[in-house]
């Protein structure tokens, strides 16, 4: 079969998964599920040149194609029903509003007819008539009161248990899966925010890209639970040493991303450096088999945005000096400035 040759659609997720090599994670499932259901257009559309041969798959394309189709679609489908949810609690809060003022206004006229009947009235058993109407009154006001009082309550943890929801959603609509850390979409919009604050503030902003070093010989060798298990601890590495104010994300495959605003070069390497040394200290074991997996190391590309830059720019950047660590041993980090002053050499 040639580059081109067009095959058979797939009827089922896994025969797709199968067709295109693709590991059969839930998010892949669920990607593929949509595919053969149709049920978004443009998504079969992204999906052909796959399927024709014209592209070759891979595990960064899923987590895009996900990320663009699936998840933003499941997060749209929550925020609409939360939204008329929301709608239907808040309408339900005026209607009890509505009612009290109601009540309150009829007790009040009961209050007024009872004030004028009293003036009138020299007869103590029509005064005590007259108190025990009120008394009446007052006690129904209060009963009206307190029923008001508790659906109010009611309406009103429903709102926050709404509100807990909908975060809980937009958090993991902005969460890698697997890895636990921001995913690239939300990458991309912390990049474009920090990057237009370092251009008002004109403090310096960082950014570091990172790869796992011969992670793909990993996954041959160990099997794509074992790759999970490498890419979960890098993230639990990152997450530990960046700052509160930093913000590490899934970059795409094994990449990785942290973004550093108020933090200039020195710094940025410096935190870079520590989780690369940590990384390479840690002895990994594979948890099935308790066998050795031998030493993980990741290789770092630092840059620094410039004032005149566009995002891409200092992205481009970061991954060229992510190239340079590559091909100059692995295991180390490095900086556009050195670059730079190789190329000067």
């Amino acid at each position: 079969m040639t580059a081109h040759a067009k095959t058979s659609k797939p009827k089922t997720p896994m025969d797709a998964m199968k067709q295109l090599g693709a590991y059969p994670s839930p998010q892949n499932y669920e990607l593929f599920f949509t595919f053969c259901q149709a049920s978004k257009p443009a998504l079969n559309k992204a999906l052909a040149p796959f399927f024709d041969g014209s592209e070759k798959w891979t595990a960064t394309t899923g987590n895009e194609l996900y990320e663009q189709y699936v998840a933003k679609n499941n997060l749209s489908t929550v925020l609409d029903s939360t939204s008329e949810k929301l709608g239907d609690e808040l309408k339900a809060a005026m209607q009890v509003l509505t009612q009290a003022g109601k009540e309150a206004a009829t007790y009040e006229q009961a209050l007024v007819g009872a004030g004028g009947n009293l003036t009138d009235q020299d007869d103590p058993k029509s005064v005590r008539q007259i108190v025990d109407h009120l008394v009446q009154a007052t006690a129904e006001m209060q009963q009206r009161s307190q029923a008001l009082e508790t659906k109010l309550a009611d309406t009103n943890q429903e709102i926050k248990t709404l509100q807990t929801n909908l975060d809980k959603v937009k958090i993991e609509a902005m969460t890698d899966a697997l890895s636990g850390l921001a995913n690239r979409k939300r990458f991309d919009e912390v990049l474009c925010e920090e990057a237009e604050y370092a251009t008002i503030s004109t403090k310096p902003l960082a950014l570091v890209l990172c790869d796992i070093d011969h992670f793909k010989r990993f996954n041959d060798t160990w099997g794509h639970q074992t790759g999970d298990q490498i890419i979960r601890f890098v993230s639990s590495t990152l997450k530990r040493n960046v700052g509160a104010a930093h913000t590490a994300a899934r970059y795409g495959g094994e990449e990785f991303a942290i973004i550093m605003p108020a933090t200039d070069m020195e710094a940025a390497v410096k935190v870079a450096d520590k989780i690369r040394s940590a990384i390479e200290r840690k002895k990994l074991v594979r948890k099935s088999t308790n066998e050795d997996l031998g030493k993980v190391t990741i290789s770092m590309g630092v840059s620094i945005f410039r004032h005149t830059d566009e995002v891409e720019d200092i992205i481009e950047r970061a991954d060229k000096s992510l190239y340079f660590s590559k091909q100059n041993g692995r295991n180390c980090v490095n900086t556009e400035t050195q670059i730079s002053e190789e190329k000067a050499a």
